[in-house]
């Protein structure tokens, strides 16, 4: 594996030498493996080889903040171990220290257990997430570290993209968004009815697998950021009711609010609660997804209690953002879209066809007023059902029908042009027999090796007498060979001449 010629993390995950870069030499995968300070909701995402399996892994970086006093320390442009005076490595992830300082929280190695509370709460708040049954829709973490001021966490690899590098060329249809949610919407439920909230519904957390599902990522990452903030994004108490075992009528919000997924963000008030709300402002940065309007609201408590429904305000926001390419609201900056969330309605989904309803009532302010999981999955069902199929144009070609009477049992064959189509069957050249080809055989050849040239034949010979006295066969009883004669035997000269003769 030459292109992991990088560092290598906890002794076993290779990471490439050189990050991919965005533009037009970006990576196939649409991964975003550079650091955004503008952003930092876009933790580096980028594949590693794992030396112990032999295979290649997901690994997600979350910087660990750092308390940085007010003091400038000099140094030149480059700093020790490997890292730039940006705290930023020579691979092109941060390393989580401030500039031209190494950081209390940088260790040497790979650390599964550290000293400091505020990284062991991150630590071990990805680490419940990563013990969550295994589920088709959601992505599986293999290993979660800290090391080098960062907390890494390694996941499968799947032959996906993000929706954000999707977006990137054009907005999605609104029968293939609703398809996305409807994928979305299974995930999330399957989270509820453990007592978990996502609280990190992005467009770079949603995966579009090459089979058309969309995969949602990003629940470790989110709960330890949530954890470095100063919340608790473990539930306290395991929810009691499962999918299976949910009553018709109720959603999965009435099911995971038993649960105790609401009471999530309970037992910060006062100080505490308005310095986790600033840190999270920091961490998350101004991404809509990530505030609802009960996350975006005052520290008194007249945002509402934090429940699945924030949940479905994200993916009422991402919906908005795929088909329409931009936020619902401006993000210039965390503060101001946190004011204006609560200030003012969102923008209008022009673009959103029959989907703008389903996006509209899960964009509403009162978390109360947002439609159940059940009923949403209900109504996105029925916008699937009623896709129309895709016009294609002049890719379809009709391949004319057989004679005779058809068959009912049979549809039309409709194919697109192009490989689909065979133009005719290739003639293959002609092979000549193998007798033809071989040329004369072993025996005719070690015979006509061992005798030499054949004389011309006489007069006397052609009436029936016998050789001449000068001729090369003079004085013997039989006839050479012939070659390919069946057994190779000779001939008597006396039943040779009786059969010749008139």
């Amino acid at each position: 594996m030459d292109e992991y010629a990088g560092r290598v993390l906890a002794e076993r995950y290779r990471l490439p030498a050189r990050p991919a870069a965005d533009g037009p030499d970006a990576a196939a995968d649409g991964f975003d493996v550079t650091f955004d300070v503008s952003c930092p909701d876009r933790s580096p995402v980028t594949r590693a080889f794992d030396t112990y399996s032999g295979q290649e892994v997901l690994i997600r970086q979350v910087p660990l903040p750092e308390v940085v006093d007010a003091e400038i320390v000099a140094g030149g442009d480059g700093g020790a171990d490997g890292f730039a005076a940006d705290g930023r490595a020579q691979d092109g992830f941060a390393s989580g220290a401030p500039a031209g300082r190494p950081g209390r929280w940088a260790a040497p190695g790979a650390d599964r257990d550290p000293r400091d509370p505020v990284v062991r709460r991150a630590l071990q708040a990805a680490t419940a997430a990563a013990q969550l049954p295994d589920h088709p829709l959601l992505d599986q973490v293999f290993d979660v570290f800290t090391q080098d001021g960062s907390l890494w966490i390694v996941g499968e690899l799947l032959p996906a993209r993000p929706l954000a590098a999707l977006l990137a060329g054009r907005p999605l249809s609104p029968h293939r968004a609703a398809e996305i949610a409807a994928d979305l919407l299974t995930a999330l439920r399957a989270l509820h009815a453990h007592g978990w909230l996502h609280r990190n519904v992005t467009a770079h957390t949603v995966l579009v697998c090459d089979d058309g599902r969309a995969v949602l990522t990003g629940l470790a990452a989110g709960a330890a950021q949530e954890a470095l903030c100063g919340y608790d994004p473990v539930p306290r108490v395991p929810a009691a009711v499962s999918l299976m075992k949910a009553a018709a009528g109720s959603g999965a919000g009435d099911a995971c609010e038993e649960g105790g997924a609401g009471a999530a963000e309970g037992g910060l008030t006062g100080l505490a609660a308005e310095r986790a709300r600033q840190a999270r402002l920091q961490v998350v940065g101004p991404v809509t997804e990530r505030w609802a309007p009960e996350q975006a609201g005052p520290v008194d408590g007249s945002g509402g209690p934090l429940g699945p429904a924030a949940d479905l305000w994200a993916v009422g926001a991402l919906l908005f953002r795929a088909v329409q390419g931009q936020p619902p609201f401006p993000e210039d900056s965390a503060v101001e879209l946190t004011r204006l969330v609560r200030a003012q309605a969102p923008a209008e989904a022009a673009a959103g066809g029959v989907l703008r309803p389903v996006i509209e009532a899960l964009l509403c302010f009162d978390p109360a007023g947002r439609p159940g999981a059940e009923e949403l999955r209900g109504r996105l069902r029925a916008l699937v059902r009623t896709a129309p199929e895709p016009d294609l144009g002049r890719r379809m070609v009709s391949l004319p029908a057989l004679e005779g009477p058809a068959d009912p049992r049979r549809l039309p064959i409709l194919r697109r042009r192009g490989e689909l189509v065979r133009r005719g069957r290739p003639k293959r050249p002609r092979v000549r027999s193998r007798s033809a080809s071989a040329g004369p055989s072993r025996s005719a050849g070690r015979s006509a090796a061992a005798r030499p040239p054949r004389a011309p034949r006489s007069s006397a010979r052609s009436s029936g007498a016998g050789p001449q006295a000068g001729s090369r066969w003079g004085g013997s009883g039989s006839v050479p060979r012939r070659s390919g004669s069946p057994g190779g035997g000779g001939v008597p000269r006396a039943a040779w001449a009786g059969c010749c003769s008139p």
